[in-house]
């Protein structure tokens, strides 16, 4: 079966809906990873880490959105970002288009940390609006999120941008990397004494932390590494998938 909203035709999205209305909606970013990996990183990832796990539980993808929210990297080139309230009303408006449809369980399949407050606003205006619910979840393995045993391969210290982890993951699913770019970052703080770094918030471009513009350790990324963490993500996602089937 064609597990791709977008590759069906309208009588086939009609069949689907007779059976299940549960659709995946994933989301990512357009911007720079560091000197070795591409750009388009996170939306790639959140539309290959869902079509595993529709593959897996025989739910839709609907066509992903390539841009988030992602201002703190417009000093790196080729980055690209919406607004917050743009991303909000975009997020909002697509998913009352699958709620209109009849696709009444939609999970959005994110993989970029920077959407997550635009999301979280989105699901509470849908609810408010249309009295669904909509769902949310990282695809990215995390210690607190889906696939956390798996974290447990990663050695560097610190990270979480075109890192050891992210770019594991890249390689086991087919990213487009340049591997002899890729550098360990060394923590690097313009404006303000690292004594405070964890107990002070304010807002800093990307630029400001990390001069090559990923942080974490990718030189020690293999791609056995990303395929436990995928394995992992995977799997346990499917299994939620299958537990909202049954709602």
């Amino acid at each position: 079966m064609e597990n791709l909203l977008y590759k069906l035709t309208r009588p086939e999205v009609e069949e689907y809906l007779k059976k299940c209305d549960v659709v995946l909606f994933p989301v990512g970013s357009t911007e720079q990873h560091g000197k070795h990996m591409a750009i388009d990183n996170d939306a790639f990832t959140a539309l290959e880490i869902s079509k595993r796990v529709a593959k897996k539980t025989g739910v839709l993808v609907a066509s992903p959105l390539y841009f988030g929210y992602s201002p703190h990297h417009m000093n790196f080139k080729g980055s690209i970002t919406l607004s917050f309230d743009t991303l909000v009303d975009v997020y909002r408006e697509v998913c009352e288009s699958l709620l209109h449809h009849g696709f009444n369980k939609i999970v959005i399949m994110n993989a970029h940390g920077g959407n997550t407050n635009a999301i979280s606003e989105a699901l509470h205006r849908i609810r408010e609006e249309t009295g669904k619910r909509v769902y949310s979840v990282m695809v990215f393995p995390g210690a607190r999120g889906f696939g956390s045993e798996a974290v447990k391969v990663i050695e560097q210290k610190g990270g979480g941008h075109a890192c050891e982890l992210e770019t594991s993951v890249g390689m086991a699913l087919g990213q487009r990397l340049l591997m002899d770019k890729a550098e360990d970052w060394k923590p690097e703080y313009s404006s303000i004494d690292p004594k405070y770094r964890n107990k002070v918030a304010a807002a800093y471009s990307f630029d400001e932390v990390t001069s090559i513009g990923s942080l974490g350790d990718p030189t020690k990324a293999t791609k056995e590494k990303g395929k436990v963490l995928v394995d992992a993500v995977v799997d346990e996602l499917a299994e939620f998938i299958e537990y909202l089937k049954k709602l």
